[in-house]
Order: C-alpha cells, then structure tokens, then sequence
C-alpha cells in the first residue's frame, strides 16, 4: 500500500502541466473526490513558491473514471506574500474539476487570538478500533487506509435517530508522514470529503445500504495550522442539514491537543442509489 504522499505524487508533461493515474485503489463510487482535490493541491504546491496553503475552494464538474488525469495550473495574482492559483483537472478533453487555491508566506506578524479551543479529546490509542466495534460490516478496501477510532460510535441494530455527526481519530497507513505542507494538506481534504456523506448515517438508522448516494457539488477547505508532525489527526463531520435534494456538511480537523488546524465545508446532492 503506497503512503498519501507516494500516492499524490504528479508527472510533469509540460509548462504548468501535471499528470497523474487514478487507481481503484482510492475509489468509492469512483475516484474518490478527497483524492481528486488533494492531487489538485498538490500541483498547486508545485507552481508555487510559497510554503504554505491558506484556502482551496473547488467546483466537481464530471465524474472521473480509473484513467489518467491532467492538471493544468494558472498563477492569477501574485503579491509579496500570498499567491492566487487556479488548478484544472482534465480528463481527455473533459473538464473535471477546478479550483482556486490561496498560498502564502506561512507564520507573520499580525493580530492574534483563538476562539475555536482547544478540545478536550481521548487518547486515540486508548480507544477500539472499527473493526473492533464492527465485526461484521465489511468496508470497501479505500478504509483499510485508515487506523480509524470511532468516538460515541452508533451501534447497529440501534433504530434511534441521532444528530448527523461523526467524531473520531484518524492515522493514515502506512504511518509516513510528509515534510510537505501541500501533501500534509491531502490528509485533511480526505478524511473530510470522505466522511462528509457517512455523516448523515447516525440520523437516518436502517438496515442495509442508504438508498441514497450524494456525491460533492464542491468543497471548501480553509487551513489554520500545518498538522506536520501529527500521525493522528481529529475529525469531526457534521451533516446538519438535508433538505430540498440538498445535505450541507461541515468538518474540522484537529491534531492530539485538540488545536484546530483545518476546516471544510461542502453541499452534497442527493441522487437514488443505483441499482
């Protein structure tokens, strides 16, 4: 199993042109969109000369399939501290996605305050594991990137409606971490695009799959903090809204401390589940 970072990695094909394969091996109903938008990242971090990503807002045009991709970067403003790129992803001459990704200098002077904790959180060793809670419900093999430690887990067969969240730890296998604030950035933009749409389970109890899918219209992700250096990471996914074919999801991600270091935000649309 390749790291997040092996698996990010871009060719070059040209002047501010990238390739990259899709694999079943990041694949929910198709290459999964966390995926999508964290090789998108990561060309932006190559085009840039700025350190550090501040915001990346992205727009899903098209389903992608197991093929090759490319990705074409346009720097649209450049100042002394901060850049504005865009990135587009092709495939054959299908526009994919695009998206608008803010960069900058990282740490400078200016007003400070922090209003968002820190939490209070568990030891993520000290908890079960998925597996451990969920014998009996086979995941699709995208999962096995995780060491996944549910918090407050609904148990199956519980037939009780509960708030559209999910809370738990997240460590990515194989356990590298990357020495790079646009590949690091991939972590969060998974685990909140991913766990976005399973946020609706605990509100809508039933056996057997929802009859419902609900792939990203968009996302939205601003980053606080680098999470360099941090093997688990946080997630809390809120989906606290469905309503008119519509679900409104929201996702913060946060390190050990329980410091606040990314937050997301996406409209999913409801589609029937295919038969």
């Amino acid at each position: 199993m390749k790291s997040i970072e092996q698996s990010v990695q871009l060719d070059k094909v040209g002047e501010h042109e990238y390739s990259a394969q899709l694999t079943p091996d990041w694949a929910l109903w198709s290459p999964a969109g966390g995926f999508l938008t964290s090789l998108m990242m990561n060309a932006a971090g190559l085009e840039t000369d700025f350190p550090q990503p501040i915001s990346f807002g992205c727009q899903f045009l098209r389903r992608a399939t197991f093929n090759t991709v490319t990705l074409r970067v346009q720097s649209l403003r450049r100042g002394r501290r901060t850049e504005a790129l865009r990135v587009d992803m092709f495939q054959a001459k299908d526009l994919i996605a695009t998206a608008q990704v803010w960069v900058g200098q990282g740490a400078s002077d200016g007003m400070q305050h922090d209003d968002t904790g820190p939490q209070e959180l568990p030891d993520p060793e000290a908890l079960p594991k998925y597996a451990e809670i969920y014998p009996d419900d086979p995941m699709p093999p995208f999962f096995d990137r995780f060491d996944h430690r549910p918090i407050d887990p609904v148990l199956r067969g519980d037939e009780t409606a509960h708030p559209a969240v999910l809370r738990g730890f997240y460590r990515f296998l194989p356990a590298i971490l990357p020495d790079n604030a646009f590949v690091d950035a991939a972590r969060a933009m998974v685990l909140i695009d991913t766990f976005s749409w399973l946020a609706t389970y605990p509100a809508h109890p039933g056996d057997g799959p929802s009859p419902w899918i609900a792939p990203n219209l968009d996302f939205y992700y601003r980053f606080h903090r680098a999470s360099l250096g941090d093997a688990w990471l946080f997630m809390e996914n809120r989906a606290d809204l469905a309503e008119g074919g519509l679900i409104a999801v929201a996702g913060d991600i946060r390190n050990q401390n329980g410091d606040l270091l990314v937050r997301g935000a996406s409209q999913l649309i409801c589609l029937p589940r295919p038969v």
